[in-house]
């Protein structure tokens, strides 16, 4: 028995240094839940560049919308374990499994964590004509008019959705949820003080707080956000808990090979650092989050755990 064991580790062992050595020895492919333009498609063409580069390998982008991204993300569930078909991993990607009665994909067990390249902060917003100037302002009128006030969110099952559900379970309070179809639809209602209150992307709202029309509250982010200076966190306000942003991560099928997990998330952080990709973000609004596999994969159970429990508390499903 002991020179089983001893073979099936040397085995293993031998596994891991060939395909880590063997890889890349094909075609590369990023698969991005969303269609073609957006902030997640732009950052996959330029990982994808990266890749190319540094590892001598032909690295192609292929979109994959649809089913809320779950068709992308089964589709590299179900690919090859060896480093070639990764997928870009959106907030929606630890939100999705717990929005439906059948689970479709688990973000943890079904695949390996690569990196998470950047983040996207979210904001709070109030109207301007809203009569509050803070986190704690709007929880006291709340608190006084329960059930009264709203909160705007993209569409149901959304980050947008579940960030307000989020603050709503931290805060103590009661909201009334009201979904749109998209951003472009929630904003005009937002700005005229049709709704109370939204927690959107930082890069989508930063206009609107320029010119006055929106008055930002409190960031979800850990640190200030250096395009908002002047607004405190979530943290700060007393609410920590209410961490909500919209991140663009990188995994691959679970058994891919530590050794080609470490290899690939070694090429990207240079690349993330580098100044080029750094402008390129800052016009995004996206800021760069290098760090180990280890890291995003810690990352990915902590989203998946939170969203599950506030899933459930708030009732909210999707799917059957």
């Amino acid at each position: 028995m002991k020179k089983l064991f001893a073979a099936c580790f040397i085995t293993a062992a031998s596994i891991v240094g060939a395909g880590a050595q063997g890889f890349p020895n094909q075609t590369i492919k990023i698969i991005v839940p969303f269609t073609p333009g957006g902030s997640n498609d732009i950052v996959a063409r330029e990982i994808a560049n990266g890749l190319q580069t540094r590892l001598k390998q032909t690295a192609v982008v292929e979109n994959r919308p649809g089913g809320g991204g779950t068709i992308a993300y089964q589709f590299v569930a179900k690919a090859p374990p060896d480093g070639h078909t990764m997928l870009i991993a959106p907030a929606s990607f630890t939100m999705g499994p717990h929005l439906s009665k059948k689970q479709l994909y688990h973000p943890v067990k079904e695949f390996a964590a690569i990196n998470l390249v950047a983040d996207v902060p979210f904001v709070m917003v109030v109207p301007a004509s809203l009569p509050v100037k803070s986190v704690p302002e709007f929880i006291a009128l709340a608190k006084k008019s329960p059930n009264k006030l709203t909160f705007g969110s993209v569409g149901q099952g959304t980050p947008q959705h579940l960030g307000g559900e989020l603050f709503k379970m931290a805060a103590g309070v009661d909201l009334i949820h009201v979904p749109f179809r998209g951003a472009t639809v929630v904003l005009p209602d937002l700005i005229a003080g049709r709704i109370d209150m939204f927690i959107g992307a930082i890069n989508s709202l930063l206009e609107l707080i320029a010119d006055g029309k929106l008055r930002p509250l409190a960031t979800s982010s850990n640190k200030r956000v250096a395009s908002l200076p002047d607004v405190p966190t979530m943290a700060e306000v007393g609410l920590p808990e209410v961490q909500v942003g919209s991140g663009v991560g990188l995994v691959a099928p679970a058994g891919t090979p530590p050794a080609i997990v470490k290899q690939i998330s070694d090429v990207l952080g240079p690349g993330l650092a580098s100044p080029e990709i750094r402008a390129m973000m800052d016009k995004l609004g996206v800021i760069p989050r290098p760090g180990t596999p280890a890291d995003f994969g810690a990352f990915l159970a902590r989203e998946s755990t939170k969203w599950q429990g506030v899933a459930k508390t708030a009732g909210i499903r999707i799917t059957n």
